[in-house]
């Protein structure tokens, strides 16, 4: 799996479309970019931003009775999705660095994504089951069981999580055959939730939600 930070991304496509075109211009600095980030990620456009994506599968389960919720699931990634770790991405100026990121897990410091906890409890409310697929490794399984807990995910149906020895390139594969293990045990995935495309890829749902991270891309 890579992970590559894409703060201010955009931006920078844009300066270098511009310049093929033949408008010279001094690209975007740094500092700048990553301020933008911050204050979107800090402002009610997040928010509101990732509550967009998700009014379909609100409405969809406000049509949910009890007997339509049997057997149907849903899965979450966790990091961007389930959990902010914000704070972790901020401290390291949008940079990321495996000694740092696992002893921030260890610390249990991420927070509900409020508007994906929402959702979570709504689901739980009606019957349906959830699990969580995340790109975490096994060794991190106690603490983000207690994280999860502790951001107010109760009662989930299964936690998956990659091997410690998992390198392939990406997580892609990892997560569609984790969907298929959860269809293999009867559940119709109704929904699968995440940030990153390769959350999503691989099929194995029947929706699939993709919430805004301008932060970082795992492949």
């Amino acid at each position: 799996m890579r992970r590559r930070a894409i703060a201010g991304a955009g931006i920078l496509v844009a300066w270098l479309v511009l310049a093929g075109c033949g408008h010279l211009m001094a690209p975007p600095d740094l500092p700048a970019v990553k301020a933008d980030v911050a204050r979107y990620m800090e402002s009610p456009a997040y928010e509101r931003d990732v509550r967009r994506a998700l009014r379909p599968v609100r409405q969809a389960l406000r049509r949910l009775d009890a007997a339509s919720a049997t057997g149907t699931a849903m899965v979450l990634d966790i990091d961007e999705t389930a959990l902010s770790t914000y704070e972790y991405q901020k401290g390291l100026g949008f940079g990321h660095y495996g000694p740092a990121w696992h002893e921030w897990q260890r610390q249990r410091r991420a927070v509900a994504l409020e508007p994906v906890l929402e959702v979570y409890r709504e689901a739980r409310a009606r019957g349906m089951a959830v699990f969580f697929v995340t790109g975490r490794r096994e060794r991190s399984r106690a603490d983000t069981e207690a994280n999860l807990r502790q951001a107010g995910y109760e009662d989930w149906s299964g936690l998956w999580l990659k091997p410690d020895d998992h390198r392939e390139p990406s997580v892609a594969p990892y997560k569609a055959s984790c969907r298929a293990q959860i269809e293999a045990q009867g559940y119709r995935i109704l929904f699968n939730i995440g940030d990153q495309d390769s959350d999503l890829a691989g099929g194995h749902a029947e929706h699939t939600v993709r919430l805004p991270n301008p932060i970082y891309r795992v492949e």
